[in-house]
This record gives C-alpha cells, structure tokens and sequence, in this order.
C-alpha cells in the first residue's frame, strides 16, 4: 500500500503512536531507557560516551544490554584513566568479550584517543562539554571533535544527553538528526525517495525532509528521531498505528 501522508503527518502519526505506546512502541527502547540505574549524572554521561561510539553496524539493543551489564560490575570500566591504563592488548580483549562491537580495532583506537581528548579538554567528564556553550551548533562541534563522532554518532550524542540531563540549548532545531538505514529505507518506502542507497545524496535528503517536516508539525526532532529509531529498527508499519 503506498503511502500517501505528508511527511508533517508523518511525524505526527508516529510521535503520537509513541506516547501511546501503540503497535511497535509498546516496549520503547531507546538509548536514553539504557541509562544506569542509580548512578551519578557523570558516570551516566561517560557510560553514553563509551557506548555510543560503538554504536555503529551492530544491533543496538545487544550492545546496550551488554554495556550495561558491564557498567553495573564495575563503573570503572568506563572511565578515561582506566581505560587508558589498560593494555592494548587487555582493552581488546575486553572489548571484545564483553561488548563485542564489530570493527574491533577502530573500537579500541576510538576509546583511547577519546578518553585522551576527555581528560585533556574536558576533566574527564562528557558532562562539560555541554558547559562550552548554550548553542547546540556549538556543542556540536565540540562533539564531532572526537574520533568517530561524524553527523551520525556526533548528533546522536547530543539528542541522548540532552534528552537524559534536560541540557536547554538555543538553535537545536538548526541541529539535523542522525540518519542510519532505517531511516532511508522508511523514507524511500514512504515515496520521498527514488531509491534506498545510503548515499550522501539519500542521506542529505532525509535530513531535510524530516527537519522540515518536524518544524511543520511542531514537534522536536529530539523525540521524533527516537519514536522514528524504534519504528525502522522493529519494521513498524503506519497502517498499524493508525
């Protein structure tokens, strides 16, 4: 069946579906329902750090059960200094073990080279780097300055953290969201799309189209990209939240 809905009615249909918890938004998982229970705000915030960069070409759900898992052995794990204490050799093993992220190497260059950047620029807390600015476009650029932290990751670490610390910044409606396949595909099968390559051409236009497309129906792209993750991830359907 082709749709046939503006992408403003789009947004709508799903974002009320998910305050509903109608049809695939009835267990809703996000990165945010992830969060350690009863952990300080910096432990949390460098938890999302950590795990965030890995999460690229792996299934998120397992990754974030698994981090998880980790974090509640030991906290440390997810600090700069630890991390940086370990071994090549042990941050591998450990990686690869207990979170099994694919593209291990990169993995284990991310962590280092990042917790390098945290402790030098930041105290080692992710938390400061939304102190630099109340400007979203701002913060953002700090963000990308870490290794692996492109439009994807990058963006996705603002939309998390500012959804689980209420960070108020100005201009993040400037801010696009985080396109991964799922959202081309959802856009292609929509009719926006001639095809659902991840091109940077596809990738260009789903930004555009749904940033416009949230502006229109008055609603944040910090909640429609959430309700919109679990959409494409649980092959959601629209006939079914209608």
């Amino acid at each position: 069946m082709r749709n046939t809905y503006k992408s403003e009615k789009i947004v709508d249909l799903i974002v009320k579906a998910y305050d509903q918890k109608k049809g695939v938004f009835k267990n809703r998982i996000n990165a945010e329902d992830f969060v350690p229970k009863n952990a300080s705000n910096k432990n949390k915030s460098l938890f999302l750090f950590y795990i965030i960069q890995l999460d690229y070409a792996v299934k998120s759900k397992y990754l974030y059960k698994r981090g998880v898992k980790l974090f509640n052995e030991n906290p440390n794990y997810f600090t700069p200094i630890y991390i940086l204490n370990l071994s090549k050799t042990k941050l591998y093993n450990l990686l690869i073990n207990r979170i099994k992220p694919r593209y291990i190497n990169e993995a284990v260059k991310r962590w280092q080279i990042n917790s390098n950047i945290l402790i030098e620029k930041y105290k080692s807390n992710p938390l400061n780097i939304f102190n630099t600015s109340k400007d979203a476009l701002i913060v953002l650029k700090s963000i990308r300055n870490f290794r692996g932290f492109g439009p994807k990751i990058g963006n996705f670490v603002l939309r998390t953290c500012i959804n689980v610390f209420n960070f108020e910044l100005k201009n993040i409606d400037k801010v696009f969201q985080p396109v991964d396949r799922h959202n081309v595909r959802l856009t292609y099968e929509w009719g926006f799309l001639s095809n659902k390559k991840m091109s940077i051409k596809n990738i260009n236009n789903v930004k555009n189209i749904w940033q416009k497309a949230c502006k229109e129906a008055d609603v944040s792209w910090l909640k429609f990209d959430r309700a919109l993750w679990i959409f494409g991830s649980e092959k959601g359907n629209l006939e079914s939240i209608i």
